[in-house]
């Protein structure tokens, strides 16, 4: 699983001006603001606030098209960091940050939608949220912290969970079905990753 972790220094303060390509160019002139990688994580977060008033609209179907999108182009956004030679530390923040926001709203959507069970909506919840507290402050003490791979795979998880209960609102699934229970399971799972990504972050172990 490619991170496409930063150095201290963006991708372009390692290239002469003179060689750099159009798109370093841009972002050495905005201070890494204007990038390939974060037009794309700004349009996935647009995508999913629309998907969620959708979801809240209940338009399901609708809404989990519009998610489903927003959620690739925040895949897509670091492949395009590192196609553009635009990868930088305030891109990674960046992804990083937009990608908890979007996830914490999801939630907090399901909640208030009464979509699938409380229990298991909070228990996904929760290492999402102590999660982003973690890195604010080791940032704020100066310590660098980059994603991880459980992270990352917490995070796929919980988005599964997460389409998985609105897909269930959809169709109307029956209460208590094998499906269900299923989706119990990987709430579980969920957890676990997340817990053990928060350790991770805790004590600066990849």
């Amino acid at each position: 699983m490619n991170l496409h972790r930063t150095t201290n220094k963006p991708d372009w303060q390692t290239v002469k001006p003179t060689e750099r390509n159009y798109f370093q160019k841009i972002a050495a002139a905005t201070r890494g603001v204007v990038t390939p990688a974060n037009i794309i994580t700004m349009i996935g977060l647009g995508l999913v606030i629309y998907g969620l008033v959708a979801v809240l609209n209940q338009q399901y179907w609708l809404g989990l098209i519009t998610l489903g999108i927003g959620r690739l182009l925040d895949i897509a956004d670091g492949a395009a960091a590192q196609a553009t030679g635009t990868k930088s530390p305030l891109g990674e923040f960046l992804d990083a940050a937009i990608d908890k926001v979007g996830t914490l709203l999801t939630i907090i959507v399901l909640f208030v939608g009464q979509i699938g069970a409380w229990w298991a909506i909070g228990l996904i919840l929760l290492p999402q949220v102590i999660i982003p507290l973690v890195i604010l402050y080791k940032r704020r003490q100066g310590t660098t912290v980059h994603p991880t791979r459980i992270g990352k795979l917490s995070m796929a998880a919980t988005w599964v969970v997460i389409v998985g209960f609105i897909l269930a609102k959809a169709t109307q699934l029956p209460a208590h079905s094998t499906a269900e229970m299923v989706l119990y399971i990987l709430s579980a799972v969920a957890f676990g990753l997340g817990s053990y990504a928060l350790g991770q972050y805790l004590t600066n172990r990849d």
